[in-house]
């Protein structure tokens, strides 16, 4: 009889595991489909990202239900490698696997755990069926998988319950509580009866469990799979410095930017594999949140991937590598033939299956991609669709086509005459890098910015800053009329020609003067020149201005006169994400704010790595919100709830954004503050 099981068994395996790889090599090709990209290179940093996201569940853990969704995973691993001994004992039942079939204490781990994942399936179903988070979808997909997993470890308990029941004395389910339970149930039944049972129980387990192999490549639940490698093959550079390089004076390039699916990398691709749709993405995008339309989520586990499954069945099937001018001939052919493959192919990536606003919806703060726990990079396909746009077709907003021009002419969004640049210095004293005999004596360029040197609210920040540098003897220079924008909303809003442009004029201008150090009080410029330039030849330690005041204050280069009575404060903080997320700065603003007498400073629910974009970032500071709610008004309204006298910041556009925000909230009150630190040590010195 047991050759027969042997027989049945093996013919079902067989074709489970071809029916798996099948699926699941198709899917590979898909990811192949995409473009080339080193994802190869220091290894131990990699394995290390896979050890702590993966096997460590670190970012899953930092929500309260990752904590269920541990044990979920580790009680999954245990489950797998008791499958072993409870799939060949079935068919050699007089056989053992040395450890896994005869160890109680690998039993009782592996039961412990089995339970905590059997408790936790029921609290994610809990959750999302009768919570019914707005995260979480609720759709017969989600429900599969958590059922298939309660089915495979309800009979597996029940396989071996029964087979304690036959033979008490089993020496491997000795400590085993669960497998007691069961047997005491069927304890009643008579030996016939118990094999009977045993046997039917045994080949429902098998059927569920190569029913769910089969299952996984061909659902969302592929995540299973292809998130650990995302984890591995995860960028290892700066959030800020993680974008695709573009070569302008590639000649063999076609077009620039990503206008089709297999334009983006395959890691890009991956990534649509990856998605395990927990939505932490779409809870923490402010563009999500105001109700513009973009939803990370919908973007990357929906809208590209079954795009990608559709397109490159087609392009697989007529062994296509791309759908670009050069392969139209080939195309034209196919829709002789059949044209429904040919719409496919000829469907567009931007129109007609993503619409332009979700593209220039995302104000780039990062969210997603910090608390995504598999990896997901959202942030740069949609920069490079802004690309291809902007690059290719020249199509963006009215706003942004005049502040490039504002750039092209003047180095600045603004579009004030470059000559005044360094108006905000004028009664400084502030030395100018071409005045300077010995540059080599400079420590630090003072790198203003474009908002720093134009706009009147950034202006006084400027000053603060300057004020304080020279009260402690910092050595420092300002480029002046030489400094031009950095560049960095240029480059969110896709236009990499005006960028590059002018990064190389910055950098040759930098280099020139031996610049080594730079400080900056916007964010922006920080991110840029740290993070970005570094490719195009500049190589410098920037650090941003409240970093180096509280260096300065706790080495004791800058003494604060505690006598002054300035007023008290209850001051409600904001991270800007451009040095929280981007750089992973949240102390150095706070310690200042509580250097400063009289100053309360609180929290906002929002804060640190989930702080609340202000809305102004991936160039939106340029452009109109026609769609949602305002994100500013948003940040503001927040702050408010907190009941401050002050908001804090450190970023001139957070500042003007919030500003606006407050505006808007409290049209008939009497404005609260906006304050950046600097405003507030320079009172001190």
């Amino acid at each position: 009889m047991r050759l027969s099981w042997l027989i049945v068994f093996a013919v079902l395996l067989v074709a489970a595991v071809i029916a798996f790889t099948k699926a699941l090599r198709k899917k590979i090709s898909f990811i192949m489909l995409g473009a080339k990209e080193d994802r190869f290179d220091q290894v131990g940093k990699r394995i290390g990202n896979f050890v702590n996201n993966i096997l460590l569940q670190g970012k899953m853990v930092k929500e309260p239900y990752g904590v269920v969704h541990f044990f979920i995973f580790w009680g999954f691993i245990f489950i797998c490698l008791a499958e072993i001994p409870f799939m060949f004992e079935g068919v050699f039942p007089k056989y053992a696997i040395p450890f896994l079939s005869t160890n109680p204490y690998f039993y009782l781990i592996k039961d412990i755990l089995a339970g905590l994942v059997f408790l936790g399936l029921i609290i994610g179903l809990i959750r999302r069926w009768i919570i019914r988070p707005a995260r979480l979808y609720r759709t017969l997909e989600a429900a599969l998988v958590v059922i298939f997993i309660m089915l495979v470890i309800i009979t597996e308990w029940m396989g071996n319950g029964a087979k304690l029941a036959l033979a008490p004395n089993t020496a491997a389910y000795a400590l085993d509580p669960i497998y007691k339970m069961f047997a005491n149930m069927l304890s009643g039944m008579n030996e016939a009866d118990l094999l009977t049972f045993r046997d039917v129980v045994w080949w429902v387990h098998v059927g569920i469990l190569l029913i769910f192999l089969v299952y996984i490549p061909n659902s969302k639940h592929l995540h299973l799979l292809a998130a650990p490698f995302n984890a591995y093959f995860s960028s290892l550079k700066p959030i800020g410095g993680q974008m695709n390089p573009m070569d302008l004076e590639d000649e063999e390039a076609t077009e620039f930017g990503v206008s089709r699916i297999e334009n983006f990398t395959w890691k890009q691709l991956l990534d649509t594999f990856a998605c395990g749709e927990c939505g932490r993405c779409m809870d923490n995008c402010p563009a999500s949140i105001s109700g513009k339309p973009l939803n990370p989520k919908e973007l990357m586990s929906h809208t590209l991937k079954r795009h990608l499954i559709e397109k490159g069945s087609v392009m697989l099937k007529y062994g296509l590598k791309s759908t670009g001018e050069e392969f139209s001939e080939e195309i034209a052919k196919i829709a002789e033939a059949n044209y429904k493959d040919a719409e496919i192919l000829e469907k567009k990536l931007i129109g007609d299956v993503i619409p332009e606003d979700v593209i220039w919806s995302c104000t780039t703060c990062m969210s997603c991609q910090v608390q995504c726990p598999v990896s997901n990079e959202h942030v740069n396909k949609l920069i490079d669709m802004r690309r291809y746009l902007v690059t290719m077709e020249g199509n963006c907003s009215p706003e942004l086509q005049t502040t490039f021009r504002n750039v092209e002419n003047n180095s600045n969004p603004w579009g004030v005459g470059w000559a005044k640049r360094e108006d905000w210095a004028s009664d400084l004293d502030v030395k100018r890098m071409n005045e300077v005999e010995n540059v080599d004596g400079i420590e630090y360029l003072y790198w203003v910015g474009c908002a720093g040197s134009f706009d009147a609210r950034a202006k006084k920040v400027s000053i603060a800053v300057a004020k304080i540098l020279k009260a402690a003897g910092v050595n420092f220079a300002i480029l002046g009329t030489e400094e031009k924008c950095c560049g960095d909303f240029i480059r969110r809003a896709g236009n990499e020609y005006l960028y590059q442009s002018l990064v190389t004029e910055n950098v040759e201008i930098l280099n020139r003067y031996k610049v080594k150090k730079i400080i900056t009080a916007c964010p922006h410029c920080l991110n840029t020149l740290l993070n970005e330039y570094p490719a195009f030849g500049g190589e410098y330690e920037v650090i941003h201005h409240t970093q180096l005041i509280n260096q300065l204050i706790n080495n004791g280069k800058l003494k604060l006169n505690k006598d002054v009575q300035l007023e008290t404060q209850k001051i409600v903080y904001h991270d800007s994400c451009y040095l929280g997320r981007y750089q992973q700065e949240y102390k150095a603003p706070r310690e200042l704010f509580g250097k400063v007498p009289g100053v309360q400073l609180i929290e906002m629910d929002g804060n640190h790595d989930k702080s609340f974009c202000c809305g102004a970032g991936g160039s939106r500071m340029w452009m109109e919100e026609h769609l949602g709610e305002r994100i500013n008004n948003m940040r503001a309204e927040q702050a408010l709830a907190k009941k401050p006298e002050a908001i804090g910041a450190n970023c001139p556009y957070c500042i003007t954004m919030l500003e606006d925000g407050l505006k808007e909230k409290m049209a008939d009150e009497e404005l609260i503050r906006v304050v950046d630190p600097s405003e507030l040590i320079v009172q001190l010195i």
